[in-house]
């Protein structure tokens, strides 16, 4: 098995791309992602969505148009793709539509693709929508923007943000798994769930 992490866009997003004997799926859609996958010769299977904010999204519809089925929490959505933020900033945010195949929810226990179960954890304050992915058999925790290496968690001064909320999330539903769980965030480099428990300001 491996995993390669792309990073792409404006916000230096980062999008995860797992490869096993049995195919291969993606983490995550920013952009260059859809061309990260074919420059690895994959097609992935599938494409995990852990929330819609624009930075995680700007390929979505090109897995889409390729026939790549695409999982999230909700519906696509331009109030949680944060559009207007976005235009605020300066940046093109012109994504082409795309169809979510699969909705997961808190009541869903297991999501497997490839033979790998991912384990889809609501963790809302960052956005109301969004989700981190526990693969237990690997001991890897995809955090998207909840939970970041070397102190930090997701922002909340966006709207529908909630950094109380947040903060209670982690602690209620990320931190009682393994500390020695890798910690694959949205942004910035990889960590170990352990070292936050111990070291993050946010979460003492």
């Amino acid at each position: 098995m491996k995993i390669s992490t792309h990073c792409g866009g404006f916000c230096q997003t980062n999008g995860y791309l797992i490869e096993t004997s049995g195919g291969s799926v993606a983490i995550d859609a920013p952009e260059g992602m859809f061309n990260f996958c074919k420059q690895n010769s994959c097609k992935p299977t599938g494409l995990l969505l852990t929330h819609q904010h624009f930075d995680h999204i700007e390929d979505a519809s090109l897995f889409h148009q390729a026939g790549i089925r695409i999982y999230a929490s909700a519906e696509f959505s331009p109030e949680l793709q944060l559009t207007d933020l976005a235009a605020k900033w300066g940046i093109p945010f012109a994504r082409p539509e795309f169809s979510v195949d699969e909705i997961f929810t808190a009541e869903t226990s297991r999501i497997e693709i490839i033979g790998i179960e991912f384990e889809p954890i609501p963790v809302p304050g960052h956005s109301p929508d969004s989700f981190v992915f526990h693969v237990a058999l690997l001991q890897k925790l995809f955090s998207g923007d909840t939970l970041f290496a070397g102190g930090g968690i997701g922002r909340t001064d966006f709207p529908h943000g909630d950094h109380d909320l947040l903060v209670s999330e982690i602690k209620r539903k990320m931190l009682p798994l393994p500390a020695a769980t890798q910690l694959l965030p949205g942004h910035g480099p990889m960590g170990n769930l352990g070292e936050e428990i111990r070291n993050n300001p946010f979460l003492h």
